[in-house]
């Protein structure tokens, strides 16, 4: 459409394309469109600016998302309900009841998505109090008639501690099925035996197996893992199994709770041998049960096992599943226990080695073993450092604070430092508030990627966290002219390309 210049697109045409980026995780394509926005005159349609904060909160561009949200001329309840849940998901659960907060105070009226959205951050935080104000909102507007509010707000007591007004609420979904048609489901009672399992109710979580059983809906897989999640949670391992025992046990997920399970409660080798059983039984293992196998083996620290189920996942297909390859990758002392059994055992490390387990060093914030083990790589086995090396050393010294030591490698690298490397020393800067190096990274990271926003966002958030909000809003301003200026073309040559 863009490559013919004869038909544009148009405020129906951005929507779409836009939550096409976000379902496939195209975010710099998804960047290029936003400034495409700005080109034709659609930054100021409020669907286009809802499908953005959408967009950018699910590839976790929180930064991002809260500018397109401060810039929109015309919030709707979408807009508000979008940024409440794109912070709960991307763990900023106190910046979505904070978001939450200023929606009530200027008069945009809630709907059951908006409860839905913060009723669990409630719960997160054990807000009760502002539980109980959302409780009394689902009350003054009528939203009882929807199932989901009806799960959340036992759940939300729960969580908080209110087992007493979490059971009152689950015995009215009894008589509100008789006389208004609101039925549990087992989507509900799911929610509450899970909130059960993570507070450690056991008692509670009797009555609602008991009460699972009365509504008939003991039998469905949902209720089922759940149930066996929730005993194995309260140390009764026994009770979870048999639980087990009884279903079909050709589903995955029964599988998965009870491998978690087994793992919550130390029983390595017992975890290892169901998976075993589970092959046998010819049930196909998912990215979950990989989740849940895997921290096994830095239990027992066995290399010949843990080079098996990586090979195994490989063959699988499941390594390029972000969750399962940030697991065989994000446990430091893990990473270190297998590198040095490689090294013992004679095989030599080579350069994509040396970084991975940086890379988990630097995740697991392990200083000195990242150290010592970037030395042992120049001393003992004479690799020629390589950017992704000192890119990680900075990370590792960052994220701990030691900004002045990060800075250090980089200005001593015998190689160019590339963006990868300012803009580890500049999100270390964000982070521990520190402006004067801060600068020195963002000058660097505008020069070498002067088309990427995010370091501008970077750099807007470190100034507005310390207070300069003149020169924060110098560099919006510098965000929405690099919109005009650089996108338009970038996106048509990432369309192209596609």
């Amino acid at each position: 459409m863009l490559g013919t210049g004869r038909t544009l697109p148009d405020k129906f045409t951005y929507p779409v394309v836009i939550k096409a980026c976000g379902d496939l995780s195209l975010i710099d394509v998804g960047v290029g469109i936003h400034g495409q926005t700005f080109k034709f005159g659609y930054d100021s349609d409020t669907f286009v600016q809802n499908t953005l904060l959408a967009m950018y909160m699910n590839a976790g561009e929180k930064e991002a998302a809260q500018l397109v949200f401060d810039l929109m001329l015309e919030r709707t309840v979408i807009s508000w309900n979008t940024m409440i849940n794109g912070y709960f998901w991307n763990n900023c659960v106190e910046d979505a009841v904070k978001v939450y907060g200023r929606m009530m105070d200027v008069g945009v009226e809630p709907n059951c998505a908006t409860v839905v959205s913060v009723l669990p951050a409630c719960g997160l935080l054990k807000n009760v109090e502002l539980g109980r104000d959302v409780h009394a909102l689902v009350q003054e507007k009528g939203f009882w008639g929807d199932i989901v509010v009806w799960s959340a707000l036992p759940d939300m007591y729960v969580k908080c501690g209110q087992m007493k007004e979490a059971w009152l609420l689950a015995k009215g979904m009894d008589e509100k099925d008789v006389c208004e048609g609101v039925k549990p489901n087992s989507v509900s009672i799911a929610s509450l035996l899970s909130a059960c399992g993570s507070l450690v109710y056991l008692n509670y979580g009797k009555c609602l197996h008991a009460w699972a059983i009365r509504q008939k809906l003991e039998s469905e897989v949902i209720v089922e893992t759940a149930l066996i999640d929730m005993y194995a949670k309260c140390n009764h391992g026994n009770l979870s199994y048999k639980v087990f025992m009884g279903t079909s046990k050709k589903r995955t997920a029964p599988w998965n709770a009870l491998l978690s399970g087994f793992i919550q409660n130390k029983l390595a080798r017992e975890a290892i041998e169901l998976f075993k059983q589970m092959l046998v039984k010819d049930v196909q293992p998912d990215h979950v049960s990989f989740n849940s196998l895997l921290p096994v083996y830095s239990i027992l620290a066995d290399l010949q096992q843990a080079m098996n189920i990586h090979c195994y996942v490989i063959r699988s297909g499941f390594l390029y599943r972000l969750e399962v390859a940030s697991i065989l990758h994000g446990h430091g002392k893990m990473a270190v226990k297998l590198f040095n059994q490689l090294v013992q055992s004679g095989v030599k490390p080579n350069h994509a080695t040396f970084t991975s387990v940086l890379h988990a060093c630097s995740h697991a914030g392990l200083v000195d073993e990242g150290f010592s083990l970037f030395n042992f790589m120049l001393k003992q086995h004479q690799v020629i450092p390589h950017v992704d090396h000192y890119t990680c050393i900075v990370d590792l010294l960052g994220r701990t604070g030691r900004l002045n030591d990060a800075y250090n490698p980089i200005r001593t690298m015998p190689i160019t430092p590339n963006h990868a490397v300012w803009g580890a020393l500049l999100g270390a800067c964000v982070i521990h508030e520190n402006v004067e190096l801060g600068e020195v990274a963002a000058r660097w990271t505008f020069e070498l990627e002067p088309e990427n926003t995010g370091n501008y966002v970077l750099l807007a958030k470190l100034y507005a966290t310390v207070g300069r909000w003149g020169d924060a809003e110098k560099i919006r301003d510098m965000v929405n002219e690099v919109g005009l200026r650089k996108l338009p073309a970038h996106s048509l040559v990432e369309v192209r390309d596609m």
